[in-house]
């Protein structure tokens, strides 16, 4: 029998209070316990990472600090970081670190052993990532040769190897001034220094470097010890991936930022694109104007760059995916951490993300693949046979072999992926050591702020090539651009640029700049056409434009000849490469006009701008400057080049080439 139910009765004013204090001390409990909870766990994360530090040191350790701006820098540290992770195995901790992260006045001193791979960008300048640093380690040997500091790295032993290109003047510019500094600031070098030649194989010279590196490391125990026996782990880095449920909810591809850098991108308009060409070229080039209206924190300057992130073709990414084995609206998020991760990884993309949307802007996939993609295909193929030419490919021994398959043919990942279809990669070993990611594009601006403050135009050429497989070969930002429709939004940002006009105005100038070379010109004449609006005085202003045929690629003919109406350019020049029986380029105008050249470079501060290809342009342009010193200042060819030294170390002769 179950009790009688006893209705509660009103409780006494005393329990009352009672049970009120009870509760408060409950619920103070309750709310002080997780917060002790965290604040133990943050002691206990702190005391680990502090007891990992303690371990690191008392192993040898290598860092290897990479600037980069294409990602071949980058590329090359995580494959020596490899390289120095199977040769001395576990007892040595490899450290790959972007320059821009590394705390140099604080860690520099302290290293053991630091290698830098530093690439040259433009002319004879550090690359994005790098310049803090650069100007950081140049300042400090200023300090140290005025006596202010002492040379303070003394006990640190140092390698470098710098990444350029010998068609511009500055080969290397900055892998060699980082070895001299270092030499300046006291550090001793373990190997001489390697010079990487983008327009060779830069590739060889790395190996060759590498060789070396190791040489001198077997000779100085001391640094990083012996070598392992039997080698380290030979594990390619590897995201781990969590897959998520169909229709999970995307995130941005790239943060919704403000532009100022590659990192925090601004998603602007694209506002117009038409054509340039007439239908008689047979190419394409496109004016794109992208609107930046909504972002009143990005500004740029007349000169300056646009940094934009491209998308790959519908196309290639249905190819990728197919490859790959999974359906495009496949969801998941990428991690650095926890069972499946391993090695050297970037920061993972944003997540929850589709497959279509990380192939489309994160996987480079139309570049050939180099030896550590091909190793980690090689991992995962199902087909023995395959997986052993993968990795002769790869291999010192298949040299020949990648060459005549992968290097004389242009052969893309995606088409070497169709020829070893076993290889299926997981999505974290695809993203983490197949494919690298798609490089942002830069464009010289072609507009000018004053006349455009709130609009970028962009000048691209349209690549489309047939590369020796047979492939059509269509790039991948410019093919971009040319689909893009209005309306649509681009991640994009501003790299300045110190391609400007003079301070002064009234300062006289030589524009030359053939084809897209126009481009930062266009911007020029349209700031000089603003000021001739507000009815300021501006100096003499000649350019020289070249294109093919006047009926087929003069771009922005009727804006240059409304320029010179109006008094933005004193004089325009254009030469038709394609136009009549012999070859006529920019340099022939010049050395035609070379005395009133001449003469517009006697006045103060006069000076010579030059855009365009730095293989063979540039180069010509800079041989006619000699010529016309030569003819017209009565020096000799040593003579004359020094004058031109001049032009160029008083900040008079300036270059955006490429």
């Amino acid at each position: 029998m179950e009790p009688a139910t006893v209705a509660p009765g009103p409780l006494s004013p005393g329990i009352a209070v009672a049970s009120l204090v009870l509760l408060v001390i409950t619920l103070l409990l309750l709310y002080l316990k997780p917060k002790s909870s965290i604040k133990s766990a943050k002691v206990e994360l702190v005391r680990r990472a502090s007891t990992a530090a303690e371990e690191d040191l008392s192993k040898p350790s290598v860092r290897i600090l990479y600037g980069t701006q294409t990602g071949t820098a980058e590329r090359f540290s995580k494959q020596l970081g490899n390289e120095l992770r199977r040769k001395y195995g576990d007892g040595t901790l490899v450290e790959v670190v972007d320059i821009e992260n590394y705390k140099a006045e604080r860690r520099l001193p302290k290293e053991r052993l630091v290698l830098f791979l530093m690439a040259t960008y433009g002319d004879g300048e550090p690359t994005d990532n790098a310049a803090d640093f650069y100007s950081w380690v140049c300042n400090e040997v200023e300090d140290v040769e005025n006596g202010v500091k002492e040379r303070y790295l003394e006990g640190v032993h140092y390698g470098v190897f710098g990444l350029g290109n010998k068609q511009y003047e500055h080969f290397n510019a900055v892998g060699k001034k980082m070895h001299t500094s270092m030499e300046a600031l006291g550090a001793t070098p373990v190997c001489g220094r390697g010079d990487g030649d983008d327009d060779d194989s830069i590739d060889d010279d790395f190996e060759k470097w590498c060789t070396e590196l190791f040489a001198a490391l077997d000779a100085q125990p001391e640094l990083l010890g012996a070598a392992a026996v039997g080698g380290g782990s030979d594990t390619a880095a590897a995201y781990r991936v969590e897959l998520l449920a169909a229709g999970s909810k995307a995130a941005s591809p790239f943060p919704h930022g403000n532009g100022s850098s590659a990192h925090d991108p601004y998603w602007a308009v694209i506002s117009e694109v038409r054509e340039l060409h007439t239908a008689a070229s047979g190419r394409s080039c496109v004016h794109v104007e992208i609107d930046i209206s909504g972002n009143s924190q990005l500004k740029y300057e007349t000169g300056d760059h646009l940094g934009m992130y491209a998308r790959n073709s519908e196309q290639v990414v249905a190819g990728m995916a197919a490859l790959l084995g999974l359906p495009l609206d496949t969801s998941f998020k990428l991690h650095t951490e926890g069972e499946g991760a391993s090695g050297d990884l970037d920061a993972p993309f944003p997540g929850p993300i589709q497959l279509s949307t990380a192939l489309a802007y994160f996987a480079d996939v139309l570049s050939s693949p180099h030896k550590d993609a091909l190793l980690a295909l090689a991992s995962c193929a199902s087909d023995a046979q395959e997986a052993e030419r993968l990795r002769l490919l790869a291999s010192a021994a298949g040299k020949a072999q990648y060459t005549d398959y992968i290097a004389k043919q242009q052969r893309s990942l995606l088409e070497v992926m169709q020829d070893f279809p076993s290889a299926k990669p997981s999505l974290g070993l695809f993203f983490g050591s197949v494919a690298p990611r798609l490089a942002p594009r830069y464009y010289s601006i072609s507009s000018g702020a004053a006349k455009h403050p709130r609009s970028v135009h962009v000048t691209c050429a349209v690549v489309r090539d047939v590369l020796p497989t047979g492939r059509v070969h269509d790039g991948v930002c410019s093919s971009y651009l040319q689909r893009c429709k209005p309306g649509e939004r681009i991640p994009v940002f501003i790299r300045r640029s110190t391609f400007k006009l003079p301070a002064s105005p009234t300062t006289p100038i030589v524009m030359v700049g053939p084809g897209t070379g126009l481009a930062p010109f266009r911007g020029f004449i349209q700031e000089r056409t603003a000021l001739l609006e507000d009815a300021a005085e501006v100096g003499p202003a000649v350019l020289f434009f070249g294109c093919r045929n006047r009926a087929h690629d003069y771009i922005y003919e009727a804006e240059l000849e409304g320029a010179v109406e109006c008094g933005a350019l004193s004089q325009l020049h254009v030469a038709f490469s394609r136009a009549g029986p012999a070859k006529d380029y920019v340099q022939h105008h010049m050395e035609t006009h070379g005395a009133a050249v001449w003469e517009l470079l006697q006045q103060p501060g006069a000076c010579v701008y030059v855009c365009g290809d730095a293989k063979n342009m540039a180069k010509d342009v800079h041989r006619a400057l000699i010529g016309l010193a030569q003819s017209n200042g009565s020096m000799s060819s040593s003579q004359a080049e020094a004058w031109v030294k001049r032009l160029g170390d008083g900040g008079r002769y300036h270059k955006d080439v490429w």
